[in-house]
């Protein structure tokens, strides 16, 4: 087939052929990017069952794909490169599918399909219309050329990354061709589609109690004792915040707001405020009575000043404040003095750094999970007292307005909206996730057997408790299906052909994974600084945030 290439320079399709390559090469990688290192000896992205996937061909792929496009900001909140890592693995288990089953792709059906204008990429097909020439004709020595100087890539290399795209396109057609379904299970999939409701619901949201639960430190120290089990495994898991720690101080706060450019006037009476309650805490009033009376910081103020464990450079104070704070002995107050914010006064309860026991980790730990158990039952309180008064006559729609343009001003209030009457829309029935709402097969449940208008709750949903009430329902078109079936049936059999695709690859790769079979290079998966050791990549075991769209990629 190249040799052909080489002698039917002249020929359109051939144009549309290495303008494939230039297209995707040229303007996604560029001189000097790093898709153009050499494909000899290049280190490995990831082994699959012996087989291995270049740096070279991870960031081939990346660039092909048209991630490159987006920023590395925008690419790390995608995880754009763990879903190529993802697809580059389901590939190479496709590929060692294929040759268990003994499907052969030769080299001449690769060319043959780049002859045609045809690409694949992570196993989409594309066309492409661009083309390379040489005073309005191809020209293959020129195509070499930029191949091999500027791409840093051999045709021949190209070739054989698309005889691995058949390979693997080759066994999905194979699960295609054994996909089988039922008149009766395209009637069902269609009803349960069309059948759907909207509810009202007003959620209760635990994070609204947190800061504001009253536990003592007698509380805590009996609830580490009762769940010290649980709360070792918390500490195990969060052991990048416990290992080889920098040192950091426990800090309470107090703040009296004032802007830098603010008025004489009102630094003055700022300068006023705080000084009292350094008079005050003085005369031997405690840290967190003084703070939740004259704290202008809503994040801490309810919680009686405590900021917790803060590293240096990192207090949010500003640089001149976080100084006299490092620089202080435990048990210090710093302040008044004037930082960031306002006036401040910080007590510096506390230090550590190095490796952190978990006897010294206990009660922070205690504390969180402690609020959090009485945040919940704080939240379901409120939720049903919200059903008790709506039983008694009380309407929703009173009872949670929606936020008012004076509510959107309040601080407080944006920081910790109160609950509001809510919709989700219509919506179907699918697995357990309500619109707006969270994850609760309980709600879900419920959302499909009330009749229009009831009520139900409290329910829980991703933590929440809400109070649900149906306010639309939609039944399906049955008159609607009959005119559709033979469209509805092909599109149920490709959802039930992808379902099954991805069943398979997530048993082969779990497989390959637990026997030692996938190994991955975590350099490849680095955007614009290191990789938080908390974001370590699991093969096969991705989170639904690896879900982007794929830009440039088109059938």
């Amino acid at each position: 087939m190249l040799e052909q290439l080489r002698r039917n320079s002249k020929n359109t399709i051939i144009y549309v052929l290495f303008g494939v390559i230039i297209a995707v090469f040229v303007i996604n990688f560029g001189p000097g990017s790093r898709g153009c290192g050499s494909g000899q000896g290049a280190s490995y992205a990831v082994t699959v069952h012996g087989s291995t996937v270049s740096e070279q061909d991870f960031h081939y792929a990346y660039a092909a794909a048209g991630f490159n496009q987006a920023s590395p900001q925008v690419a790390r909140l995608r995880r754009l490169k763990e879903f190529l890592l993802d697809k580059l693995i389901e590939r190479e288990l496709l590929v060692d599918e294929a040759e268990r089953l003994g499907i052969v792709v030769s080299a001449k059906e690769a060319e043959d399909m780049v002859g045609d204008g045809r690409m694949m990429v992570i196993g989409v097909p594309r066309r492409v219309d661009n083309y390379v020439m040489v005073n309005g004709e191809f020209n293959y020595e020129h195509l070499k050329s930029v191949c091999q100087n500027t791409l840093g890539l051999t045709v021949a290399h190209f070739i054989d990354e698309q005889r691995k795209e058949l390979m693997a396109e080759r066994v999905r057609q194979l699960l295609q061709a054994g996909t089988r379904t039922t008149p009766d299970e395209v009637k069902a999939d269609f009803e349960s589609k069309e059948r759907q409701v909207n509810l009202e619901f007003v959620k209760f949201a635990p994070r609204r109690f947190v800061d504001a639960v009253e536990v003592s430190q007698a509380d805590i120290d009996a609830y580490a004792k009762a769940h010290e089990a649980d709360l070792k495994k918390l500490w195990e898991e969060r052991a990048y915040n416990y290992k080889k720690a920098e040192k950091q101080a426990h800090l309470e706060r107090i703040l009296v707001t004032v802007a830098k450019d603010a008025p004489e006037g009102a630094v003055k009476d700022a300068q006023t405020k705080i000084d009292a309650a350094k008079k005050l805490l003085d005369s031997g009033k405690s840290f967190a009575e003084v703070a939740k009376a004259t704290s202008d910081d809503l994040a801490t103020r309810l919680r009686g000043g405590v900021l917790g464990w803060r590293k240096k450079g990192y207090s949010g104070f500003g640089k001149a404040l976080d100084d006299k704070i490092f620089a202080a002995a435990k048990g210090t107050i710093v302040g008044p003095e004037r930082g960031d914010r306002g006036f401040e006064i910080v007590r510096v309860s506390d230090f550590r750094e190095g490796d952190i026991p978990y006897e010294s980790a206990a009660s922070e730990l205690a504390e969180e999970a402690l609020r959090t158990d009485k945040a919940k039952e704080r939240a379901k309180a409120e939720a049903e007292a919200a059903i008790a008064k709506v039983k008694a006559g009380g309407k929703l729609e009173e009872l949670f307005p929606k936020p008012s343009d004076a509510d959107e001003a309040d601080v407080m209030k944006k920081l910790n909206p109160p609950p509001s009457l809510q919709e989700t829309g219509m919506f179907a029935r699918k697995g357990d996730l309500v619109p707006d709402l969270g994850v609760s097969a309980e709600v879900m449940k419920k959302a499909f057997a009330l009749k229009t208008g009831e009520l139900a709750g409290p329910l829980e949903a991703s933590g929440s408790w809400a109070v649900i009430r149906v306010k639309d329902r939609k039944e399906p078109d049955m008159a609607d299906f009959d005119k559709r079936k033979d469209e509805l049936a092909h599109q149920y059999t490709r959802q039930k052909w992808a379902e099954s695709m991805e069943t398979w690859q997530k048993q082969r790769c779990t497989e390959a994974r637990d026997g030692g079979y996938i190994k991955v290079n975590d350099e490849v998966l680095s955007y614009d600084g290191p990789r938080d050791p908390a974001d370590k990549y699991q093969p096969c075991g991705g989170p639904e945030s690896r879900l982007p769209r794929l830009p440039g990629l088109g059938s």
